[in-house]
C-alpha cells in the first residue's frame, strides 16, 4: 500500500464515496464501475461489493480523483486490485532493471 492510501485525505475520500454508493443503492439506484460502466455486484447479504479507485493513478487523493469500481475482474473490467498489482509490479520491475549486478569479465 502506498503512502497515498494511508493519508487522512484519502481515508476521508473513501469514506465519502462509500457512503454515497451505499445511499444510492438504498434508494434503488444502480451504481456502475467507473472503468467499465457495468453495475457493481451485490453479495449474499445484499451489500454492494466494490473498491474506491483512483481515476488518475498519479492524481491526488481528493474526491475529484476517486470513484467506485469493481474489486476484482468482472467481465471486461480488470478490477481495482489487479490494476494496482500490475502498476506495483511495473514499478518494482523498473527498479530492478536499473540495478544490474552483472559485471563484464576482463577478457570478454
Amino acid at each position: 500500500m502506498t503512502h497515498k492510501h494511508k493519508s487522512p485525505e484519502w481515508s476521508r475520500t473513501t469514506r465519502t464515496i462509500r457512503s454515497q454508493v451505499r445511499a444510492a443503492y438504498e434508494r434503488g439506484e444502480v451504481v456502475g464501475c467507473w472503468r467499465c460502466g457495468a453495475p457493481l455486484p451485490i453479495d449474499a447479504e445484499g451489500k454492494v461489493v466494490f473498491d474506491v479507485g483512483h481515476l488518475d493513478p498519479n492524481g491526488g487523493e481528493s474526491i475529484d480523483n476517486a470513484a467506485p469500481e469493481h474489486r476484482s475482474k468482472s467481465g471486461q473490467c480488470v478490477g481495482n486490485r489487479a490494476h494496482g498489482g500490475r502498476m506495483g509490479a511495473a514499478i518494482t520491475n523498473a527498479r530492478r532493471s536499473t540495478k544490474s549486478t552483472f559485471k563484464a569479465l576482463p577478457w570478454a
